[in-house]
C-alpha cells in the first residue's frame, strides 16, 4: 500500500468511526500566526471553543478545532514537555484502575495532549467499564477530533503540506498509534520541518513523513 493511501485510510477510518463525513480533500489551511493572534486578542472566544471541545461537541468545525488545538500554544497553560510519570508508575505495578483515574485527571490538566488522551483509550480494556464509560466516551471523542484536525492540516508526504503538531509527543502518537509505523529509522531537520524516515510492519520500503513542530521548537527556544 502506498504511503498516501495509508494516510488517507487512517483519515477516512477515523471519521467513519466518529460518524463524521470525510473526503480526501478535507484539508484545512492552518495559519499558526493568525490563530495565535486571534486567541491572544479574543481569549473569551477561545474559552468558549475550549469549553465546547471539553464537552466533546461534535458540531465544532475543523477551523474551530484548529483554533482549539493550535491556539492552545498561545495560552499560559501550554507546556509541550509536560510528562506524567505517575501514570507509568501505576502501569508498572499493574494498578490499571489507578492509571486510568490519573489519566482522566491529566486529560483535564493537559486537554489537547494526544499522549495523555490516548492513555485512557489504551487502559480501558484493563478496567471495569461500569462507572468509567462517560469519561471514556468523552475522551475518545475528543481524541478523535484532535487527530482529525492534525490529519487535515496536511498530507505529511510533501514538504509543502506537513502535518502540523504542537508537541513531539503528539507527533509520536500520530506516527505510532494512528499511522502504525513499524520503525522510525531516522529523523532530521529540513529547515523548520521534522523529516521522519519510517517503515511499515508489512514492508521494508522506507518513506519520509514531514511534520511542522514549530510551536514546540519556539517554546524550547523561549523557555527560561
Amino acid at each position: 500500500m502506498k504511503l498516501k493511501q495509508r494516510i488517507l485510510l487512517a483519515f477516512l477510518t477515523l471519521f467513519a468511526f466518529t460518524g463524521a463525513r470525510a473526503q480526501e480533500n478535507d484539508r484545512i489551511d492552518v495559519d499558526l500566526n493568525l490563530i495565535k493572534v486571534n486567541v491572544t486578542m479574543n481569549p473569551e472566544h477561545y474559552r468558549e471553543l475550549m469549553d465546547r471541545y471539553m464537552h466533546a461537541d461534535t458540531t465544532l468545525r475543523l477551523d474551530e478545532m484548529a483554533t482549539v488545538y493550535y491556539g492552545y500554544a498561545a495560552t499560559i497553560d501550554y507546556d509541550p514537555d509536560l510528562t506524567f510519570p505517575e501514570i507509568e508508575d501505576a502501569i508498572d505495578i499493574e494498578d490499571y484502575a489507578r492509571a486510568y483515574e490519573i489519566s482522566v485527571e491529566k486529560a483535564a490538566e493537559a486537554p489537547v495532549s494526544l499522549p495523555v488522551l490516548i492513555n485512557v483509550i489504551k487502559l480501558m480494556p484493563q478496567i471495569h467499564l461500569k462507572g468509567n464509560l462517560d469519561s471514556y466516551l468523552n475522551i475518545r471523542q475528543r481524541l478523535e477530533m484532535l487527530i482529525g484536525t492534525i490529519l487535515a492540516s496536511g498530507t505529511g508526504i510533501r514538504r509543502e503540506l506537513p502535518f502540523k503538531v504542537i508537541s513531539e509527543g503528539d507527533m509520536m502518537v500520530i506516527l505510532k498509534d494512528i499511522l502504525n509505523v513499524g520503525e522510525i529509522i531516522d529523523r532530521s531537520k529540513i529547515g523548520q520541518l521534522d523529516a521522519v524516515k519510517i517503515t511499515f510492519p508489512t514492508s521494508s520500503r522506507e518513506h519520509i513523513l514531514y511534520f511542522d513542530n514549530t510551536l514546540h521548537d519556539q517554546y524550547k527556544q523561549n523557555k527560561p
